[in-house]
């Protein structure tokens, strides 16, 4: 296939120097998938797991609540299974009643109930206490995260391409691309196949995947390119029960399906589901009970999506220029309208933004920054005020130790963040068609 000298050009323009970069970003190979046991324990973490077969041990899955939570819970369950393993449970807590990451009193029953090995997903990088609580237990644990590194790091075994010093050639994968990487790893010990062939062996793995690294906004270059457009692909071609009946009712067209579709319209039913049932959505091929449900999320979130402006509105009329971000403190801003109301006043004033709101009674944060500065470092020298904390350099959360609002902000003030000059146009607008929010779903 002949390319423009105009898109030469501008590739060029964006950092794609040589031919060779070129040619692998326009058309992607499954032989550019890089060796998933160049992820630092990941060797480990595939022998903990294949003796955890052998003593037919129980293993529950801990996910996150966003799509790419669910989708990295439903695909680890389904390979786990697909590979022999017969008791594979799912966690996922609501982040509304329960917040984000492990839970110590879950642990503990958990293990009670016979749970042996936990696998957390997209999530647990910060989990330090919660790490060396299920080793007193004897609780087994092994963290797959993406999340960036802000701390100490838990006690336990981890792959995480963010770790310091790994050397996998990729940092920016999602969680769900991380899973994807340690199934393929699994394969290869315990069946002796490669990504190319599993990939048209077990081709859902990929749009599993693919969902959650479109939802997660990651850039959509080198592995997590080649992760969306295997994935697509199977998507435009049909094959997975829940995955076509999903796509009927939310009135996509399978064929000429675009990242575009799954970003405006498509993956907003899965924010309108409890986490849980979203991995059983996946993992249904009962076509009744999935037509029904799906119709039923549908409405859910164009229902949602009628409230997103008023909510926009809400945050900024609170909102105040502060420490060099625009922050808003709102009692009227819904817990799900967070990351949307934060993504719209970054649009609007091209500045970071903090959108608070209490839960409970705490303060509740989302965060979204800009391209030419790390947010979540930048949050990391006020982390005495927090008692959670963490996410991406543009995306981040945290919720506030009670009592600590006026402080937390009085420090911000006194130690404003500091953006360098503008990038310039032409990287700009590359990183734009990379990852572009298209849904304000979050």
């Amino acid at each position: 296939m002949k390319v423009s000298s105009e898109l030469q050009r501008y590739l060029i323009s964006v950092g794609f120097k040589d031919s060779q970069a070129r040619q692998k970003f326009l058309f992607p190979e499954l032989t550019d998938h890089y060796d998933p046991f160049l992820m630092d324990q990941m060797e480990e973490v595939v022998t903990k797991l294949r003796g955890a077969l052998k003593k037919r041990r129980k293993i529950l899955v801990w996910g996150d609540a966003d799509l790419d939570g669910i989708s990295s819970a439903a695909l680890l369950k389904l390979a786990l299974q697909d590979l022999g393993f017969n008791e594979v449970g799912v966690r996922i807590p609501s982040r509304d009643a329960e917040g984000f990451g492990l839970k110590p009193d879950e642990l503990r029953d958990f293990h009670q109930q016979g749970i042996e090995l936990i696998v957390t997903v997209d999530v647990g990088i910060t989990n330090i206490a919660e790490a060396a609580l299920a080793r007193q237990s004897g609780l087994d644990l092994i963290i797959t995260d993406h999340h960036e590194i802000t701390g100490d790091i838990p006690d336990t075994t981890i792959i995480n391409p963010k770790m310091p010093g790994n050397k996998y050639p990729w940092r920016e994968l999602s969680g769900s691309g991380v899973v994807l990487k340690l199934v393929c790893a699994l394969y290869e010990r315990m069946v002796g196949m490669g990504p190319e062939e599993l990939v048209r062996l077990r081709p859902h793995y990929w749009a599993f995947a693919s969902l959650g690294t479109i939802s997660d906004r990651c850039p959509l270059v080198d592995e997590n390119r080649l992760i969306v457009r295997n994935g697509l692909s199977f998507l435009q071609s049909g094959g997975w029960p829940s995955l076509e009946v999903w796509l009927e009712e939310m009135g996509l067209q399978a064929e000429s399906l675009t990242v575009f579709d799954l970003y405006s319209r498509g993956i907003s039913a899965f924010y309108a589901a409890d986490a849980e049932e979203g991995v059983r959505l996946l993992l249904s091929d009962d076509q009744k009970y999935l037509h029904s449900r799906y119709a039923e999320l549908k409405e859910r979130a164009a229902a949602w999506q009628r409230g997103k402006q008023r909510m926009i509105d809400a945050a900024e009329r609170t909102m105040r220029h502060t420490g060099g971000m625009v922050i808003s403190i709102s009692t009227d801003v819904g817990q799900d309208y967070l990351g949307t109301a934060a993504h719209a006043l970054r649009e609007r004033y091209g500045k970071p933004v903090i959108v608070i709101v209490p839960r409970k009674e705490q303060w509740h944060a989302e965060c979204r920054g800009l391209e030419q500065v790390n947010l979540l470092e930048y949050l990391s020298r006020f982390e005495r005020f927090f008692l959670t904390f963490g996410g991406h350099r543009k995306a981040c959360g945290f919720t506030l130790r009670p009592g600590t609002l006026d402080e937390f902000l009085a420090a911000v003030d006194a130690d404003p963040i500091r953006l360098p000059p503008s990038m310039d146009e032409g990287k700009a607008a590359f990183e734009l068609a990379v990852t572009t929010d298209f849904t304000d779903w979050t």
